[in-house]
């Protein structure tokens, strides 16, 4: 059964008999993401049919049915001496070289606002002030204005 999901302008094809998805969450955890509960809710079936028996109640309750140890308080612990005296530095760390990023990576699933340009004098899309054709001055620094004006001492 494939499903077409458009989710915020961008599709994405659910395929529950071979559980599968465009975004790969949902074969890769095998849990339920919105795109496959929303292809699932259009059929009106069972949500719970579509995920990982290692989520279900029975695999969780197997899992714990034998004895587990509990920790106890840290007071109680019996540490050994030269477990104790052992010193435990923190892991290395791998200093990256050059430029810190500034913004994050907008993954292709999260839209974006597009802003385009906009000139500050006649409020018009498109272009900016500097390459306005409608200005009734030339900018004083472009090149033409320059050349005009540089013979005069």
């Amino acid at each position: 059964m494939l499903f077409r999901i458009n989710s915020e302008g961008i599709k994405f094809i659910v395929d529950l008999k071979k559980r599968t998805c465009d975004c790969l969450k949902f074969q890769l955890d095998e849990l339920l993401y919105p795109h496959a509960i929303a292809a699932i809710n259009k059929r009106y079936l069972q949500k719970s049919d579509y995920f990982s028996n290692w989520y279900s109640r029975e695999t969780w309750l197997k899992t714990y049915e034998g004895h587990v140890n509990t920790v106890g308080d840290q007071k109680s612990w019996d540490i050994p001496q030269n477990v104790q005296s052992e010193i435990t530095k923190p892991p290395d760390v791998e200093i990256l070289q050059g430029r810190r990023q500034k913004k994050r990576h907008i993954p292709a699933t999260e839209s974006v606002p597009f802003t385009s340009t906009k000139c500050s004098r006649y409020k018009q899309a498109g272009h900016n002030r500097t390459t306005c054709l409608s200005s009734p001055a030339p900018h004083p620094y472009t090149k033409k204005h320059t050349e005009k004006y540089s013979n005069i001492q």
